[in-house]
């Protein structure tokens, strides 16, 4: 692998190349982007991972593949001829590759024997293993493991079954020998996630791990072109050709070329909406459903009032564009229906960053924490700039310091917590923690959110002005006399009860056109239900607050102390703990 670097190469394969030249190390862990398609200078086409793996070894390397369906076999058939022709194996090649087939175990045991007959022929008297070539034509083996986490799966030795053991300790009594170590071979593992692949392996010293990440704004270009160049239908893109590059950020070359075969095949106009939906296809593939991809439609000029919450908010997304000044975090609070979901959301589109969802983390991904987070910073490490909503987070994972927290969810909190306190990470994620009980987060998680916001209902003044514009904008005009009745009647309403409310109105006025807002209020009221509790949860942001500017007067006025009285009052009552 003494290749010289070549314009356009994959980096993966520049990373793989110093292992072994610099390094010393022959195994080789590849995740992350291994069913896509790479650009291959040579050939002058994009090609599969294992077709760019072949041309980058097949000069310096007989190149074998190994898998748990078809066992050992060899890329080129002249290679295969010319290893039966020179090794003890003429007879019996065959034969024997197809035995592999059915046991992995087989499979394993043919290639060390290969391995050690290539490395006897080769040394022919030599102290070093990694000789030149001498008396044989022989070429070192590349071992590509197809699938490698199925053969060799994660686990303690008492958690594997008695066949996963076997693979394992033959591998490990294999490659940890100095006939391996010191040879010209190399095994190439192959799996979505490093995760997936036994530890035993991975901690070994002569063990790489190589995760090939998703095309960049580069790549993508070039096959961008590289697709239009070679079509013989004009492709057309809305909003261009650039903003294309720009938006499928964090998709693979093979997401992109069903987008454009798409286009040329219905000969229809490449959308953004086309991106976005792959984009949250290809998210859920790798991700499952904890994860959505978000596109907000609407603005900061559709939130109604809120104009200090506005400069705070714009002043963050602005400070997050300099990994000098950006923080990692933010905790926006408040009760139940307070509008905190709609506000981020519109202060993120304003910004241009993509927006993804997390929810349902304990519910879902209960043993398999190590692979999710694995592919989830692989993924954001692609996008542009993101923020990353997570609604209600005080439920979504529990705290690394709560002793009956089960290993795997303190694990799972834990590698929230690494990701939020990344550097790397600064000015290009913003995590967006909405939650009604702060109180409920974990130390490490707020301490990671130097800026913590509330948002609180409307009131005085900035409520009449909320309520008014609410029904203006769907065409309802309350006259002063009318908006004093509403708001008397409606004194404990959410900004969601209000939408509520309008909508009733809506419905109201199909079969009532004259029909007034005080007429539904006879008929239609929201539950007070959940007042105390709403209530609560007030306070508890008031406590939270990074902001006094943002509290209501009576808020300020009272003081810490007397917040933390009322929080405590409300709390002993067992229905609000």
């Amino acid at each position: 692998m003494a290749r010289k670097r070549v314009a356009g190469r994959p980096k993966f394969i520049d990373a793989l190349n110093h292992a072994y030249r610099y390094r010393r190390q022959n195994v080789f862990i590849c995740t992350g982007r291994i069913t896509d398609l790479f650009w291959n200078p040579e050939v002058k086409s994009f090609v599969t991972l294992e077709q760019e793996l072949y041309a980058e070894l097949q000069d310096q390397f007989t190149v074998l593949r190994l898998d748990m369906a078809r066992g050992v076999s060899f890329y080129d058939s002249a290679d295969k001829s010319l290893f039966a022709s020179r090794s003890a194996y003429s007879d019996t090649l065959t034969e024997m590759m197809q035995v592999s087939a059915q046991s992995p175990l087989a499979a394993l045991v043919l290639v060390k024997g290969f391995t050690e007959e290539v490395t006897q022929k080769r040394r022919a008297g030599q102290t070093g293993l990694r000789s030149k070539l001498v008396n044989s034509d022989l070429k070192p083996l590349a071992i590509i493991v197809q699938y490698a986490g199925s053969i060799f799966p994660e686990g303690e030795f008492s958690r594997l079954s008695e066949l996963d053991r076997q693979r394992l300790v033959f591998l490990l009594d294999w490659i940890n020998s100095p006939k391996f170590t010191e040879s010209a071979h190399i095994i190439i593992l192959i799996a979505e996630a490093r995760s997936e692949i036994n530890a035993k392996i991975i901690s070994l010293p002569i063990t790489t791990h190589i995760e090939i990440e998703l095309p960049d704004l580069q790549e993508r270009t070039w096959f961008t072109e590289h697709f239009i160049s070679t079509s013989k239908k004009r492709l057309r893109f809305e909003g261009g050709k650039t903003q294309f590059f720009h938006n499928t950020a964090g998709l693979s070359l093979s997401d992109i070329n069903m987008i454009l075969e798409a286009g040329r095949r219905t000969n229809s106009r490449v959308k953004r909406e086309d991106v976005i939906n792959v984009v949250d296809e290809r998210l859920r593939s790798d991700l499952g459903e904890i994860v959505t991809f978000k596109k907000p439609e609407h603005t900061p000029d559709d939130i109604i009032g809120y104009s200090k919450t506005r400069k705070i908010f714009e002043s963050i997304f602005r400070r997050c564009e300099d990994p000098e000044t950006a923080i990692a975090a933010i905790i926006v609070s408040g009760p139940n229906g307070s509008g905190k979901t709609f506000q981020l959301e519109a202060y993120a589109a304003a910004s241009g960053r993509v927006v993804i969802e997390l929810a349902g983390l304990r519910g879902q991904y209960f043993g398999q924490t190590d692979r999710f987070f694995e592919m989830l910073r692989w993924n954001i490490r692609t996008f542009g700039k993101i923020l990353v909503l997570m609604d209600e987070a005080h439920t979504a994972f529990g705290s690394v310091h709560a002793a009956d927290l089960h290993a795997t969810e303190r694990r799972l909190a834990g590698n929230i917590i690494k990701m939020m306190g990344d550097p790397a990470f600064l000015g290009k994620v913003l995590w967006g923690l909405m939650t009604s009980r702060p109180d409920q987060l974990d130390p490490d998680i707020k301490s990671r959110a130097p800026i913590q916001i509330p948002i609180l209902d409307p009131e005085g003044k900035e409520r009449e002005e909320f309520v008014r514009e609410m029904f203006r904008r769907k065409g309802i005009v309350l006259n002063d006399a009318e908006l004093r009745e509403v708001l008397q009647g409606t004194d404990y309403y959410s900004p969601r009860d209000y939408r509520n409310l309008v909508a009733e109105v809506l419905d109201y006025k199909k079969n009532n056109p004259e029909g007034k807002v005080v007429e539904v209020l006879e008929i239609w009221q929201v539950s007070r239900a959940i007042e105390q509790q709403r209530r609560l949860q007030t306070l508890i942001a008031a406590e939270h607050c990074s902001y006094p500017q943002l509290l209501t007067e009576e808020l300020r006025s009272k003081g810490g102390e007397w917040l933390r009285q009322q929080i405590e009052t409300l709390k002993r009552d067992s229905r609000f703990m």
